[in-house]
């Protein structure tokens, strides 16, 4: 395939693509499922959310998104991420997606991304669907079996985009479980975003530090609970997300607060040890903090489990059937008959 980001795409190329249903939207952007007429393939296609189009405030957005652009299209080997196929110069589009915004924007099209979102979209959230199973079941909340499985934790496939920005001195930011889709099946993890970019701030006068603990705080703050094992499948489909604000030794402490009342005080020793580190802004590579990450997922992994709890967790697994599931690129009867597979594989191993 020719490079195709040698210059933008004209807009008459998403021709190419023909477009599908709203897959969901965050604050800033718009996701859409497509087909690429030429090869039969499923992609998405993203745009600026409207509502920042409509009112002519997508600037940022789409800075980010040319900033982002550039440093996939240099093929600089950041793993798990899907390919770009298309980023187009900026137009109306009200021929190919039927509003008229008024304003021009671009669009990127890349390759679908398998599995299921471990965090499904505010919107969906609202709307009242169990968006928060994936997150819950293969996270934060994984079962006796799964562990047994040794599948690495789908946090680190996050992790990993963050050290390879840093080591090209960016920081990523906002790489959360929504943008992270996971195929239960094979355990295989895909970024879909590389979240908000920026570069490294020193402390002066008029502005504070941003730095890579900032960075890893947020990242913290997204993979890690102090919450108990749900005791009902209904449990498994909440969505907690921690709110912290002011300066980052106060944002560590308050996280720190949240865990003196955990149960497993291996689990909050380990919790207190990271925000310690961090609100002395004392992480110099993601190397030394992933080191520290895995002592705490091993200690979170070992809170005790029972078959209560594990038979709570296989119920709640059998609801990625449910029907709001089947818009992704995900077949639950043969991601979950694989993944049933592979845990008796393991267990049988083990005998």
């Amino acid at each position: 395939m020719p490079d195709i980001f040698s210059e933008m795409n004209s807009p008459s190329d998403l021709e190419r693509f023909q477009l599908g249903e709203s897959l969901g939207e965050g604050a800033d952007m718009q996701v859409f499922s497509a087909t690429d007429l030429e090869t039969g393939d499923d992609c998405v296609v993203k745009r600026p959310h409207p509502s920042l189009i409509s009112r002519n405030i997508h600037d940022d957005v789409e800075r980010r998104v040319s900033l982002q652009t550039g440093l996939r299209a240099e093929e600089i080997g950041i793993a798990g991420l899907p390919r770009l196929l298309a980023v187009t110069v900026p137009d109306g589009f009200e021929w190919y997606f039927g509003d008229n915004l008024k304003h021009t924007y671009s669009v990127q099209v890349e390759e679908r991304a398998a599995g299921i979102p471990l965090l499904g979209s505010i919107g969906d959230q609202v709307r009242g669907h169990s968006v928060g199973l994936p997150f819950n079941l293969f996270t934060l909340h994984p079962s006796t079996e799964h562990l047994e499985r040794n599948i690495e934790n789908p946090s680190l496939a996050a992790l990993r985009v963050i050290e390879r920005c840093f080591d090209l001195g960016y920081l990523a930011g906002d790489l959360g479980p929504r943008n992270l889709f996971y195929s239960p099946g094979t355990g295989d993890v895909t970024v879909i975003d590389l979240g908000s970019l920026r570069r490294p701030v020193l402390a002066g006068r008029r502005n504070r530090a941003f730095d890579l603990n900032d960075i890893l705080f947020e990242f913290f703050q997204f993979y890690a609970t102090p919450d108990s094992l749900p005791t009902s499948h209904e449990g498994f489909t909440q969505v907690r997300e921690q709110e912290h604000s002011g300066t980052l030794e106060r944002m560590a402490l308050s996280m720190s607060e949240m865990y003196s009342t955990a149960s497993d005080t291996g689990q909050r020793d380990a919790a207190e040890a990271i925000l310690e580190r961090i609100s002395r802004r004392s992480y110099q590579s993601v190397a030394d903090f992933h080191s520290d990450f895995q002592t705490y997922l091993s200690v979170a992994a070992s809170r005790p489990r029972n078959d209560a709890t594990d038979k709570v967790w296989s119920h709640a697994l059998e609801r990625l059937r449910e029907t709001y599931w089947a818009k992704y690129l995900f077949d639950a009867d043969l991601d979950l008959s694989l993944y049933s597979s592979a845990v008796g594989d393991e267990l049988s191993g083990m005998i």
